[in-house]
């Protein structure tokens, strides 16, 4: 079930990252499945909480800067997706540490303002971080 009792808040199929993005993905195209995806965010929330990522060597979609041998890093969207961050597009280019705090701390944010399926999008992501190496 999609929640919507939020004002401005971002899809939340029942805590479930790629559930929620499959909610919006006719407006975005299959590519957007390459993103990780924490539900229970709004637009207001912090500027340091993650709301999608995904691992890359590009700033942007254009970046011809970088080849097959850059190294990969974090691509990170905050709640205000491109009003923020340090890359053309929006976003910040974070390592593996800074990238695994920052979703913690996320984690952390939801469960401490009680957001729906919270415990759901915890143990998704706890799941992940433990998969994730530098």
């Amino acid at each position: 079930m999609l929640e919507t009792g939020h004002t401005n808040a971002y899809p939340n199929a029942e805590g479930v990252g790629s559930n929620s993005l499959a909610m919006i993905q006719r407006y975005f195209g299959q590519d957007v499945q390459r993103y990780g995806y924490v539900p229970g965010l709004s637009y207001g929330d912090p500027k340091e909480v993650v709301l999608m990522y995904m691992r890359t060597r590009y700033t942007w979609h254009a970046d011809n800067a970088h080849t097959i041998f850059s190294p990969q890093r974090w691509l990170v969207l905050s709640p205000e997706i491109v009003d923020s961050g340090t890359c053309p597009e929006g976003g910040e280019l974070l390592d593996t540490p800074e990238f695994k705090k920052r979703l913690e701390m996320t984690v952390a944010f939801l469960r401490e303002h009680q957001r729906p399926y919270w415990q759901v999008v915890s143990q998704e992501k706890s799941n992940f971080l433990k998969s994730v190496t530098d």
